[in-house]
């Protein structure tokens, strides 16, 4: 498999699993009123942004050569 292929689906499952555990860590956590769980939501947040920015990392890494880039845009 094409290692950008491979990392954009990393980046995807990366977006949508730390979603799932907000979603759920954030419910619990407001349910059962505990602060631990809810600043636990919060960091699987994060995670969200970091996974985003590995996605857009990679799509702009796997744009070919062009007049300003004579080897591609990604560093080898």
């Amino acid at each position: 498999m094409d290692r950008f292929k491979s990392t954009k689906i990393a980046g995807i499952l990366g977006i949508f699993g730390n979603l799932f555990l907000l979603i759920i860590k954030g419910l619990i956590g407001f349910i059962s009123g505990s602060q631990a769980m809810i600043a636990d939501a919060l960091n699987s947040a994060s995670d969200i942004f970091a996974s985003l920015m590995t996605f857009i990392g990679n799509k702009i890494a796997s744009e070919p050569n062009d007049n300003t880039h004579n080897f591609g845009h990604r560093k080898s």
